[in-house]
């Protein structure tokens, strides 16, 4: 009896809005006026340096407020919320620690002794905790107003997010093993964020996984076997499936993936026509599925309707029936009115141009060259422009997608040029460099971490390189929200 009297206690109580203690829900808090700003107040916020005196603020960082802190400095984002180990300020103030960031030639405060341990551990807490303001409320709060860069890096084994608005780096997102990265990398080799901008998915490609996250929070939905050496993942339009490739040399297959219950739903392969299959798109009329077969110069189309084979087209006039392993396609891209599809071959420095007409049958059109090492290609959603990654030759190729000939090379990009994609207003090309290959140092030589990859911005209207971003090692591939599913 006591006990039933007990429950209806509680009962009643919840009924008229009372939870017990142990239940009640904790306002979070950031503590950045109260722990955080003492220490860069009376370390590194003096007038002559980051508190606005006389000469401004030193490199252009403000650290003598919240909202200061975060629109960053004159090399880009100060702090990413979460990721202390990738945030420029805990490596200028951490001299000797390794296992919490790598460290900066730039040694700061500067002149000046260092921050005592426990300051800077203070100042790494806060970061780990998601660097929140005195209220609890996250930077760069969603929506983003003008859209995200999602891009992968292969060597740090993060996803990396970048306001547009802004250009600096919002957030890192683990996507295999941890830092310091005592173990090898799972290495996310292509990120791809769905059309309705809801969910991002990643290809482990030494993992041999797929995972799926959520896009506005970051927090990780999902992760399934996806094969051998999972390349690059599609998305239907309406979000339904992923597909993902497998860059096996021994093999030749196509993962088919539920997005809702992200179960595998068809593995689709063709032996001896499909090989060390790349990269993939699909039609914007959803129709069909492009597949680039790297070890056998063929691109396999699939129908979506029932996953049946509807032709191995062939890169180039002079591939045998049964393929060859010579011009190496590598991505696809198709233009909007889906009449060209762009194969980058990365084994010739050409862009294969296959047509589709209108009884929807495909053969080769034409040969673009280009650069050395073609690999990721994009065209601008106006269908004016086709761009390629030429990673060999560290340049953009510009081609005109009306007439499906060369107009410009963009040299000088950066070191390995690899993944691409443009917004929504055919206005702003952000790549991909790779700098694994006596790459370009970062902007302060650091120990205790890889050299740091890059992404360029480049101008549609004037193709010049307006900005370039330092990122995790080994950047690979690149999706822009709202994305459109390829």
């Amino acid at each position: 009896m006591k006990r039933n009297v007990a429950v209806l206690a509680c009962a009643l109580l919840l009924m008229v809005g009372c939870t017990p203690k142990n239940d009640m829900v904790v306002p979070v808090t950031g503590d950045f006026s109260n722990k955080v700003k003492p220490i860069l107040d009376r370390s590194c916020g003096g007038s002559s340096c980051h508190g606005g005196g006389a000469n401004g603020y030193a490199v252009g960082l403000d650290l003598t407020s919240y909202d200061g802190l975060f629109r960053g400095y004159s090399r880009g984002t100060a702090v990413v919320s979460g990721e202390p180990f990738m945030s420029v300020l805990v490596q200028t103030i951490n001299r000797t620690d390794t296992t919490i960031s790598p460290i900066s030639s730039a040694r700061m405060p500067a002149s000046r002794d260092p921050l005592p341990t426990e300051d800077v551990q203070t100042i790494v807490q806060w970061i780990k905790d998601g660097a929140r303001n005195d209220d609890g409320s996250l930077p760069f709060p969603e929506p983003r107003p003008r859209g995200k860069v999602f891009f992968t890096s292969q060597f740090t084994d993060l996803v990396g997010v970048i306001d547009i608005q802004t250009g600096l780096i919002m957030r890192y997102v683990n996507a295999g093993n941890m830092q310091p990265f005592n173990q090898p990398p799972q290495s996310p080799h292509n990120v791809q964020v769905d059309d309705q901008g809801k969910y991002y998915y990643v290809t482990l490609i030494r993992g041999n996984k797929l995972r799926k996250y959520d896009a506005a929070t970051n927090e990780l939905l999902a992760e399934v076997p996806a094969g051998t050496s999972p390349a690059h993942v599609v998305i239907t339009s309406d979000g339904s499936k992923a597909y993902v490739t497998n860059f096996d040399q021994t093999v030749g297959q196509v993962y088919e993936y539920n997005t809702a219950s992200m179960a595998l739903t068809n593995v689709i392969t063709v032996p001896n026509f499909m090989k060390a299959t790349h990269g993939a798109r699909l039609s914007h009329d959803g129709k069909f599925l492009y597949i680039g077969n790297n070890g056998t110069d063929l691109i396999t189309v699939v129908s979506t309707a029932n996953d049946s084979i509807v032709a191995h087209v062939p890169v180039a006039p002079d591939v045998p029936p049964f393929g060859s392993f010579i011009y190496k396609p590598y991505q696809i891209a198709v233009r909007g009115d889906d009449r060209y599809i762009y194969v980058t071959c990365n084994g010739k420095g050409v862009v294969s141009v296959i047509k589709r007409d209108t009884s929807d049958a495909f053969a080769w059109q034409d040969t673009i060259r280009v650069g050395t090492k073609p690999l990721q290609c994009e065209v601008t959603r106006d269908e004016r422009f086709l761009y390629v990654c030429n990673q060999g030759s560290g340049s953009v190729s510009v081609i005109d997608a009306q007439a499906n000939h060369l107009l410009t090379t963009i040299d000088n990009v950066g070191k390995q040029p690899h993944g691409i994609d443009i917004t929504d207003d055919s206005r702003t090309v952000y790549v991909t460099l790779e700098n694994i290959l006596n790459g370009e140092p970062p902007h302060h030589p650091i120990a205790g971490s890889k050299d740091p990859a890059f992404i360029a911005v480049i101008d549609v209207a004037s193709n010049v390189v307006i900005r370039k971003i330092e990122v995790g090692g080994f950047a690979a591939g690149l999706s822009i929200t709202p994305g459109r599913g390829n």
